[in-house]
């Protein structure tokens, strides 16, 4: 047998348990900002399906707020042209939302497709953000769109999805003090087009979106990412007028020249990685544009 930290009593040494610790439930936004900002070592729980797992790695919280009982984390609003989803919206709800479906329904598409059934129901969108591992698909799907999320009660107010991989930016696994995690944001007013494309899961998944650029011509975002890997963010901004204008295979290479080196791991080289998003982008791009041209093979 063996000690416990903080007192907890003995447990057997092949075995393992969490100490002690504080556990807070608001149930309102308010109250749990307020304890964000009281204790902002604190592990924010929502679903918990992700928690668990980091229990077995090894965390240890001395202070948990449970954010789950909490409503307006839970609203979804399409207004003036950006779309605001709550943190706590699960992956099953997303997927059938009347806003969602009316605003860019292959958002909901998207997020129907991943993970299980049992996962669906459970594990919430501010969850698989905030988890931050490579093969969750949603930081993947939601950077592609340019989606923002949105905090309060931390050092922070907004962050792009996309800085969940910029270590520089973020000082450790649970965002340093950001704070609660209310919403993602995305501007749906400039959007033209949006696709998910994870045939080629896990080596490879591709969402793309095209959007009229501000200036001029249109932009087209892709974001590449792996279960090995950490996602890349790609972007060409095309000197076109009009979606059908797009050529789906010289963009579709052109994002995928823009894959690092260090893309490539022991499921693929670089080259191949680049040959494959080069076929992804191309057939997502072929989708928005209706130009069903060769497709080349992964």
């Amino acid at each position: 047998m063996r000690g416990q930290k903080l007192g907890a009593g003995l447990i057997a040494q092949s075995q393992s348990a969490l100490p002690p610790f504080m556990l807070h439930q608001p149930t309102s936004l308010g109250v749990a900002v307020a304890l964000a900002r009281q204790h902002p070592e604190a592990v924010i729980a929502a679903g918990c399906s992700d928690l668990v797992a980091q229990f077995r790695e090894g965390l240890e919280p001395e202070v948990l707020i449970s954010v789950r009982r909490i409503k307006e984390l839970r609203a979804i609003s399409n207004n003036a042209g950006v779309l605001r989803i709550g943190s706590l919206v699960s992956h099953a709800e997303g997927s059938r939302s009347p806003e969602i479906l009316s605003a860019v329904p292959a958002l909901a598409a998207a997020w129907g497709s991943i993970a299980t059934v049992r996962i669906r129901y459970r594990g919430t969108l501010g969850g698989n953000l905030l988890s931050r591992r490579y093969r969750y698909e949603m930081p993947v799907i939601l950077a592609a769109l340019g989606g923002q999320m949105q905090f309060q009660g931390g050092d922070v107010e907004a962050l792009p999805v996309s800085s969940l991989w910029d270590r520089d930016s973020l000082r450790d696994r649970n965002l340093g003090n950001a704070g609660i995690l209310t919403a993602v944001a995305v501007d749906t007013a400039s959007l033209l087009w949006f696709g998910y494309e994870r045939s080629m899961r896990p080596v490879s998944t591709v969402s793309l979106a095209v959007r009229k650029d501000p200036v001029a011509g249109l932009t087209v975002s892709a974001v590449c990412g792996s279960e090995y890997r950490q996602p890349f963010v790609l972007s060409h901004t095309a000197e076109a007028t009009d979606i059908a204008e797009l050529d789906p295979v010289s963009v579709g290479g052109v994002l995928a020249a823009q894959l690092p080196d260090e893309a490539g791991d022991y499921a693929g080289s670089i080259d191949y990685r680049r040959h494959l998003v080069g076929v992804l982008c191309s057939r997502l791009l072929a989708q928005a544009t209706g130009n069903k041209g060769k497709d080349s093979q992964p």
